[in-house]
């Protein structure tokens, strides 16, 4: 007779899957963000009501009541500590000073090192610490989170850790945060003592890097800094742009990935050198704590090094780890030392990813290695479907799209990433010490660089690569259901291969679509691109096109003039040279033949002129000039300023000098009026120009520099916004809007509808929307 018998684990190999720290993280985190958007009476009484259900539910061990008063708990913890921040947030004197935006003296601490900001680069913008703000009439003291906004190349001198002082405007922060100002810098930093030694050490590192990578060609030269500790300020901006479209992004932001590269290569060479345990935990600190000043405290590093001290803490006391567990503890730890992570997009992405890896990654390859795959090679395959899977409610929510590509394009990137963190990281570590031996690092981190390089721009340029979808809360949750729902049926066996068969169907009959869709309709007038805070429209013009402006981001106009399979530009017209109308000129000139551009003096706006010579290239420049007139087909153009005389000392020269362009699209009259502000709009109506138009490109994004007479004088039957979903500027004003709304125009908006496409057929005006 014999007998089957299973053997069962000992009891100290079992680890059980406890939910009660990931359920009481997920309670700290909610009551945080709710805290965040209240006031100090709103928090004590979400810490009130969660302190009732959690005394309610002690007598509860399991089931729902139990998982509640869990929550409740963490709710709780999340809801006191926000609630002491928000009263420090919210501190009487420092409101009066903003609600006023009075001038004075700031004191500063910052805690991130001026970058340039994404909107305007021509700025800076730093977090930091309020010590102190004086006025003729008004000192404060305190410890405040504050943004601080500045413009001079003296503030690139300074660094994180910098204690310095600046006269500077105080204005009020948006809420849902913990910053409690927006400091506005209206002069150069006056550095007050010296940089800590972790500071000093941090600063160190990113200089001999950047010495490093000057012996690399770009773009490689950008990418390695970035890969190494985050700093992207040397990427080129389109190839940055082809990273977020591809889904390579997390490589060139310091995350848990970097963090278990380099941790991993640390504690590799300490069991080489035969380190104990406490060896092994020493240079795994000290490892993590490298990367952290040197990095900077940026969302996904915080998190990450929170969970790798966790494990470390793991191995110290020799038990085995458990992953879930250890994300929860540093979602805990992180979010109640820094109650305004919750809030972060970067926090909550990280998190995210990193909750797909654990839950299905490696579950959806365990049926991959049953059929033969090597480990590795499984995992390369299921790591980006199942964080994919993990942001894409997210990404939805925020309004970024999703990327169609992100799944083979990580899995291709797998091939190179690890190598091209860790000799990244290696140049960093090496340049710090001996800038030769860096240099050569670097140039050994760029050749596997290129690979990632090849596939980012390859990658975007696939048609389709970024599906667009409609950004807010409903789509984020309702694209939530629908991943649920198809991972339920993908994990039932029977219905496994008919589900995948029907997203094979579905994916493959998609491709005669991206490959041929776009074009304009008959009878198109002018499209607006959605460009988030900027411009960029586009009128026909014969078999080629005319461009006004090109917004902000590169990767978006050209994804609409891809849309509207616009190959050639017969003129590009660029209103000025402020960078939310002219840093995308990258997605408009590569790959295409653009004849001529027409712009008016740069003025102020030196960046973005800079800019666009460098791009521009070798095509001709034409000066705007009252009076001129192009003809393209059906399509005519008449140039009604910047007048000859340019106006000088008004609010914004640059704005007021816009080119502004009447044009007559097969008997359709479209005014296109750039940045024209008050000063600029009276210069246009006193010009003797007929401003009576069917088509109105609403002055400076809708602003509330408008004046009623040009808007009543223009009466268009459509008026078209440029304007990014809550931008800091308050655009478009209501009372402008108000104005051409009363007289009947319809207002439509890219913030609201996305690209706007509007169509003449006969004696009506047709307006489509990508929403």
């Amino acid at each position: 007779m014999s007998h089957e018998f299973v053997l069962r684990p000992a009891p100290s190999e079992v680890v059980r899957r406890d939910w009660r720290l990931p359920l009481a993280a997920a309670g700290v985190w909610a009551a945080t963000l709710a805290g965040l958007y209240g006031n100090v009476v709103s928090g004590l009484l979400v810490a009130a009501g969660c302190g009732v259900v959690a005394a309610f539910g002690r007598k509860w061990r399991r089931g729902f009541p139990a998982a509640a008063a869990t929550v409740a708990f963490g709710g709780l913890l999340g809801a006191g500590v926000t609630t002491v921040h928000v009263a420090v947030r919210d501190h009487p004197g420092l409101a009066a000073v903003t609600a006023a935006e009075a001038h004075g003296e700031a004191e500063l601490v910052l805690r991130t090192a001026p970058k340039p900001s994404n909107r305007r680069p021509e700025l800076v913008t730093a977090t930091a610490r309020l010590h102190a703000f004086h006025t003729d009439d008004v000192a404060l003291e305190g410890h405040w989170q504050v943004l601080l906004v500045a413009s001079g190349d003296e503030w690139s001198e300074v660094d994180a850790g910098q204690r310095l002082t600046a006269p500077a405007v105080l204005r009020e922060a948006d809420g849902g945060r913990l910053t409690a100002a927006i400091v506005s810098a209206r002069g150069p930093p006056e550095p007050v003592g010296e940089l800590s030694l972790p500071n000093q050490v941090a600063a160190h590192v990113r200089e001999r890097l950047v010495s490093a990578v000057a012996a690399v060609p770009q773009p490689e030269a950008g990418l390695i800094p970035a890969l190494a500790v985050g700093d992207a300020s040397m990427m080129d901006p389109e190839l940055a742009a082809d990273f977020r479209t591809t889904g390579l992004v997390h490589l060139v932001v310091v995350s848990g990935y970097h963090l278990s590269l380099v941790v991993g290569a640390v504690l590799a060479v300490a069991l080489a050198c035969r380190a104990g345990p406490r060896g092994l935990v020493t240079s795994g600190a000290i490892a993590i704590a490298a990367i952290v000043v040197v990095a900077g405290p940026q969302p996904s590093v915080l998190r990450a090094a929170v969970m790798a001290g966790m494990s470390l803490l793991a191995l110290a006391a020799g038990r085995p780890r458990a992953a879930m567990p250890g994300l929860a503890t540093a979602v805990l730890v992180v979010v109640l030392a820094d109650p305004d992570m919750a809030a972060q997009a970067g926090f909550a992405l990280s998190v995210a990813a990193c909750v797909g890896l654990l839950l299905l990654a490696f579950r959806w390859a365990r049926p991959l290695e049953h059929r033969g795959w090597p480990q590795p090679v499984a995992l390369a395959v299921t790591i980006p479907l199942a964080t994919q899977a993990a942001v894409t409610p997210l990404l939805v929510g925020l309004g970024s799209g999703v990327s169609l590509v992100s799944v083979p394009v990580n899995v291709l990137a797998a091939l190179v990433a690890a190598p091209v963190v860790v000799l990244s990281v290696g140049a960093a570590a090496v340049a710090a010490a001996w800038l030769p031996a860096g240099e050569v690092a670097a140039q050994l981190a760029a050749v596997p660089a290129r690979w990632l390089i090849w596939l980012a721009r390859n990658g975007a340029e696939v048609p389709g690569a970024l599906l667009p979808l409609p950004g807010g809360v409903r789509w984020g949750l309702g694209s939530a259901a629908a991943l649920a729902v198809l991972i339920v049926l993908l994990q039932r066996r029977r219905l496994r291969v008919p589900v995948l068969a029907v997203l094979l169907a579905a994916g493959l009959g998609t491709v005669p679509a991206c490959l041929t869709r776009g074009g304009p309709p008959s009878g198109w007038v002018i499209t607006m691109c959605d460009v988030g805070q900027g411009d960029a429209l586009v009128l026909p013009a014969g078999d080629a096109v005319v461009v006004v402006d090109v917004g902000p981001d590169p990767a978006s106009v050209d994804a609409c003039l891809d849309e509207l399979k616009a190959d050639r530009i017969a003129l590009l017209v660029l209103s000025h040279f402020h960078i939310d109308h002219t840093a995308g000129i990258g997605g408009v000139v590569e790959g295409r033949e653009v004849d001529a551009i027409l712009a008016p003096p740069p003025g102020e706006a030196r960046y973005g002129y800079e800019l666009v010579e460098e791009r521009a290239g070798a095509v001709p420049v034409l000066e705007a000039v009252p009076g001129q007139a192009f003809e393209f087909g059906a399509t005519r153009l008449e140039v009604l300023g910047p007048p000859a005389e340019l106006l000088s000392g008004t609010r914004s020269d640059p704005n007021n000098n816009s080119v502004a362009v009447r044009a007559d699209v097969a008997g359709t009259s479209v005014l296109l009026t750039g940045d024209v502000e008050v000063e600029g709009q009276r210069a246009l109506l006193g010009s003797g120009a007929v401003l009576g138009v069917d088509v109105l490109k609403m002055p400076h994004h809708g602003s509330s520099f408008q004046v009623r007479e040009f808007l009543e004088t223009a009466d268009p039957a459509v008026a078209l916004v440029g304007v990014g979903a809550g931008n800091e500027y308050g655009h478009p004003d209501p009372g402008a809007l108000g104005v051409l709304e009363e007289r009947g125009a319809l207002v439509f908006r890219t913030d609201e509808s996305g690209r706007i496409t509007v169509v003449r057929n006969g004696d009506a005006f047709e307006v489509t929307t990508a929403d």
